[in-house]
């Protein structure tokens, strides 16, 4: 579905991402690790087509999305670190805006905002509150339910479950799994060596902007002759 081929991307003279070349498929779950400045917003913000490689190139169902950036931005729901809510607004009133802005034909909106409130949890009381009277948690899984209204093909997770309470954090990786499950096709990025080893299917690992090892969690482990994944992004903090 997706497909990163050789893609670089300078900020001045420094490399931000320098070779990078990955794939994740319909329900696959791509966890994209690495340490602050590995390179990992840059490769998610150029698949989002919200900057443009130097090189290389990015094909999502086998067309090139810098020539043809439409071919994926109707069909990708990306979540970025950064909560894009309005908080002066309701839960609710959240969900119609942005289902009105992604498309999403007026006549279908209440089923898939129902659809997705299934998928983070989120009841009619909470729907009626303001966002700016939310937890971090409860933002964050909003976040989500509003990228998922157009039942994207590809979704971008920006480390979701930074910063949040326990339940909410499993309330967004149950969420994941049922997206997978979906044959959704997912990039993961985390810092959090558990969640990356209960939802991920494939494993890419960036340093100093580069894929240092891509693969399945099995042939990760693997190639590098690590017992887990634990012990391999451990392993590497302290080299």
């Amino acid at each position: 579905m997706l497909e990163l081929k050789n893609v670089s991307k300078k900020y001045g003279k420094m490399d931000a991402v320098s070779n990078v070349s990955f794939s994740v498929e319909g329900g696959q779950v791509l966890g994209l690790v690495g340490h602050n400045g590995a390179g990992k917003s840059t490769c998610v913000s150029m698949i989002a087509t919200l900057l443009k490689p130097d090189s290389g190139t990015i094909l999502f169902e086998g067309k090139d999305i810098v020539k043809e950036p439409d071919a994926i931005r109707s069909k990708l729901g990306f979540v970025p670190q950064d909560i894009a809510l309005y908080e002066s607004l309701s839960g609710l009133d959240n969900l119609k805006f942005w289902g009105k802005s992604y498309g999403v034909p007026s006549k279908d909106l209440d089923a898939e905002i129902k659809r997705v409130c299934g998928i983070i949890s989120f009841d009619e009381t909470l729907l009626k509150r303001r966002v700016s009277a939310y937890s971090g948690g409860m933002k964050r899984r909003l976040n989500i339910g509003v990228a998922l209204l157009h039942r994207p093909k590809l979704v971008i997770l920006d480390e979701p479950t930074t910063g949040i309470d326990i339940q909410s954090g499993t309330q967004i990786l149950n969420a994941i799994e049922g997206l997978k499950a979906q044959g959704t096709a997912i990039i993961y990025v985390g810092h959090y060596v558990e969640e990356v080893e209960r939802i991920s299917t494939h494993l890419c690992f960036m340093e100093q902007g580069e894929c240092k090892v891509f693969g399945t969690i099995k042939e990760v482990l693997e190639k590098t002759g690590k017992g887990s994944l634990s012990e391999l992004l451990l392993g590497e903090r302290r080299s």
